[in-house]
Order: structure tokens, then C-alpha cells, then sequence
């Protein structure tokens, strides 16, 4: 079964018995680990249970593939559900999976956190075909998605957001939702004990325009091969004196982690060094040929997000 990702909170409130494994995928980071949280503690009612809690991450299950079963077949000591939850799952991680499809797991869920790996993979078409599979394509907030996310914590927190600045919030938060919830998160904080309405001049105190979010934004685009938000972030962030130099590290440290994560010899794997190579080669054409540095680096993310929409 597919779910879309803005139709899971309404899911949970009905959630299907025979529903037993659960795989968050997508370009949204903090979408993924927003929605398997929120799936376990409807289950638990909290984290912090030993008996009925378990996190495991793949370099753990690739180094003791049976383990993944033997939880999943495990009894709570108190009694109810368990959750077991699979963190850094990539497109390789079929393998791994698929024993659980012939286990009863009655006594278990299964919550498996994943990148940002193609909705046409083994692993996403295995989990979604299953009778007891749920996959959930986490994509990166849209304006609509970021207004509904503004009027929820804001509204949950007891203020009241003028047209003005539900508009300057949408400009300002990025597509990142576990970013955009902890600036929200900030700003409730920062309205606890004052008194008077929320204003435009308390939103600019607490979210600016940084340069911290717009390097989360241009990377985010450039990963999802969005050209058209990249080329916004990039003259957003350009014109506010951003280094073109601090983009290209930053987004080499990204894909650094990405590749680290990705089985060697992937295609996943090859895809991502190519793109580290375009980041090197970038910075070093900024340090030595003499062309414009914004220049470079643009053509460099724009190869990248060029090469990741045709994946």
C-alpha cells in the first residue's frame, strides 16, 4: 500500500491491524523521522520503553542480518506491540527486508527509515505490494504543506498569525520539515510569557533570513533536482553575500555522508561520487581560474540537480 505522506496523520488515527511494516523514503529527512516518531510513539505512547523500543541502524543488520527477524519476532516483557525501527535503509537494503514478509508479526511493527531512494526501487515496490506493507514517499514541504505546518504549531500554541506573517514564515522556513518545525518550535518559545498579539517584528527576532536555512534550501533542492527552487536559493543566497565556497563544502560534506552510507558499487554509490567530483572540481576552479566564483558554483549545483531529476 502507498500513502501518501499529508494523508499518514489521518492513517494513524485508523491505522489497519494487518498493517505490520512501515518504510519512510523520500528528500525529506525530517519528514521521514517526523512520521516513523509519530508512527512508534502511536503505538507506544513513548520512546523511552526498553521492553517494547528497539532502534537499529543497516551497518547493525548487515553485520547480523538475523537479528532484524529476531526482533521482529520478539515478545514484550509488559505485553502489547513492540516497534522496531530500521534506520539508514537504502535502495540495497531489499535483502535485508524481505524475511519479514513470511513472519508473523502480530506482536510487532516494523518502521523503516530510508533516503531518498527512487519510488520505482526494489525495496519501495516489495514493501508497497505487500498485504502487511505500508510505503510512505516523504517529499520535501511545498508552500501549501509549510502554511499547514505553520497554522498547526502556531494555532497549538495559542497565537494568531496575520496574512503578513504567515507570508514572511513561508519565505523564510525551508523545505526541510524537521527545520521548519524546530524555527517554529523557536518562535512559540520565544512568545511564552509576553503579552500582546504575535507581530512581524517578533517573527524577524527569531527566524531571519539566514544563511544557516538557505544552505539547507539549496541543498535540499540540488538533491531533489528541483532547478527551479535552486536557481531561486541560489539568487536568495548570492544576493545576501553567501560563499559560493562555503555552498560547495557544505554540499561535499553531504554527499561525503550520502556515499558513506550507500553500498560500494551501487549505482547510488557511482551516482554520488560523481557528484562530489563536480563539488571538487568546482571549488578548485573557484580558487584558481579567475571566472566569477558565483558562476562556477551555480553551473556546478545546477549539473547535480540536473543529474539527480533524471534518476
Amino acid at each position: 500500500m502507498d500513502i501518501a505522506s499529508g494523508r499518514f496523520p489521518a492513517y494513524l488515527k485508523s491505522r489497519a491491524p494487518q498493517h505490520r511494516i512501515f518504510l519512510f523514503h523520500g528528500p525529506d529527512d525530517g519528514l521521514v523521522r517526523e512520521l516513523a516518531r509519530a508512527l512508534s510513539i502511536s503505538v507506544l505512547g513513548t520512546l523511552d520503553d526498553p521492553f517494547g523500543y528497539i532502534e537499529l541502524d543497516i551497518a547493525t543488520l548487515l553485520a547480523d542480518p538475523a537479528r532484524l527477524a529476531d526482533e521482529a519476532t520478539a515478545l514484550s516483557m509488559m505485553g502489547g506491540e513492540r516497534v522496531v525501527r530500521v534506520r539508514g535503509a537504502t535502495a540495497n537494503s531489499k535483502d535485508l527486508i524481505e524475511p519479514l514478509l513470511a513472519l508473523d508479526l502480530q506482536a510487532s511493527i516494523v518502521v523503516i527509515e530510508a533516503g531518498d531512494i527512487r519510488k520505482d526501487s526494489a525495496l519501495v515496490k516489495m514493501i508497497a505490494a505487500a498485504p502487511q506493507g505500508v510505503s510512505v514517499r516523504c517529499e520535501l514541504d511545498k508552500a501549501s504543506d509549510i502554511d499547514a505546518l505553520i497554522r498547526e504549531m502556531l494555532g497549538a500554541a495559542k497565537l494568531t498569525a496575520s496574512p503578513e506573517i504567515i507570508d514572511y514564515l513561508r519565505d523564510n522556513l525551508g523545505g526541510d520539515r524537521a527545520v521548519s518545525r524546530r524555527e517554529l518550535e523557536k518562535l512559540t518559545l520565544y512568545m511564552q510569557g509576553k503579552s500582546g498579539p504575535l507581530s512581524l517584528a517578533d517573527v524577524r527576532a527569531v527566524i531571519g533570513d539566514s544563511s544557516a536555512q538557505s544552505i539547507f534550501d539549496i541543498m535540499n533542492a540540488t538533491m531533489a533536482g528541483n532547478v527551479r527552487a535552486l536557481e531561486k536559493h541560489l539568487n536568495k543566497a548570492f544576493s545576501a553575500g553567501d560563499s559560493p565556497i562555503g555552498m560547495l563544502r557544505f554540499l561535499q560534506n553531504q554527499l561525503k555522508a550520502r556515499h558513506k552510507k550507500a553500498a560500494a558499487g551501487s549505482a547510488a554509490s557511482r551516482h554520488l561520487a560523481k557528484c562530489l567530483k563536480i563539488t571538487m572540481e568546482a571549488e578548485i576552479g573557484c580558487k584558481s581560474t579567475g571566472y566569477p566564483d558565483e558562476a562556477i558554483c551555480r553551473r556546478a549545483l545546477m549539473r547535480i540537480a540536473i543529474a539527480n531529476r533524471q534518476r
